[in-house]
């Protein structure tokens, strides 16, 4: 089996094939490297499109003015930010997605989510021109709407906690696998 042919399976196969087995992983895996590319290109505005939708909602409530002023909004920041990062030479040199940690059916079976580990290394020009490179270690949770077979969504759960993600996930198992968070300098040469 590809991975191709194991994200051709419906909802219900996913949820039954094969016990054990990580066959949603193998998608979710699949989707984040669309995440992958869009990262390595400066296009963050993508992953807040592909964002979770739950989180999106949340997020969009706190915010005046809507969800249309809330993506003018972040397009705005983004636009500020890749500013920035060409200013600063900054350039994404490796996004990786490492294998996954974890899977689970969440909200009643209605919803499965895949536990992936990132490693991103970040070369760039601090404000008085020496140059520096750092590596960081985060997670990034992918979760698939098994009812209405949608597209796999992405959560940033680089800065939550287990207890963070079942705030959103109510019966996500009590030892939930979260990959270490972690940002280190590296040698400039590496």
């Amino acid at each position: 089996m590809t991975e191709g042919d194991a994200c051709r399976y419906t909802p219900s196969m996913i949820k039954s094939l094969l016990a054990g087995m990580m066959v949603a992983a193998v998608c979710a895996v699949q989707a984040a490297r669309e995440l992958s590319g869009a990262v390595k290109t400066g296009d963050m505005m993508w992953m807040i499109e592909k964002m979770y939708p739950p989180m999106k909602k949340q997020l969009v409530a706190s915010f005046p003015g809507g969800e249309a002023s809330f993506m003018e909004t972040m397009r705005e920041k983004m636009q500020a930010a890749a500013a920035v990062m060409k200013e600063r030479g900054m350039v994404v040199e490796t996004y990786e997605i490492g294998q996954p940690a974890a899977e689970h059916l969440v909200k009643g079976g209605g919803e499965v989510l895949v536990v992936l580990p990132t490693r991103m290394v970040i070369s760039m020009k601090r404000p008085d021109g020496v140059p520096v490179k750092v590596e960081n270690t985060g997670v990034l949770v992918l979760v698939k709407d098994l009812k209405d077979k949608g597209p796999w969504t992405f959560i940033d759960a680089s800065r939550m906690n287990a207890n963070g993600l079942r705030s959103m996930f109510y019966d996500l198992p009590e030892k939930v696998n979260l990959p270490p968070v972690s940002s280190r300098q590296l040698p400039v040469g590496q």
